[in-house]
């Protein structure tokens, strides 16, 4: 079934909106993934928790 160019470029212009739809969501959780990264540099684990002993220090 052949399309016209009408048809052609209005699925074009739908493509490219979906497109930046996506780039949008996709900064997004980039930077819900960032933000939680610097938010557990500051987390310091409660002494007698047991997480504190697999903390390791760069020195």
């Amino acid at each position: 079934m052949a399309k016209s160019n009408e048809d052609l470029s209005r699925e074009i212009a739908e493509l490219k909106s979906e497109l930046r739809q996506m780039r949008e969501i996709v900064n997004m959780l980039f930077n819900i993934i960032i933000e939680s990264e610097e938010e557990d540099e500051d987390y310091i684990p409660y002494p007698g928790s047991g997480l504190s002993d697999n903390l390791r220090f760069n020195n």
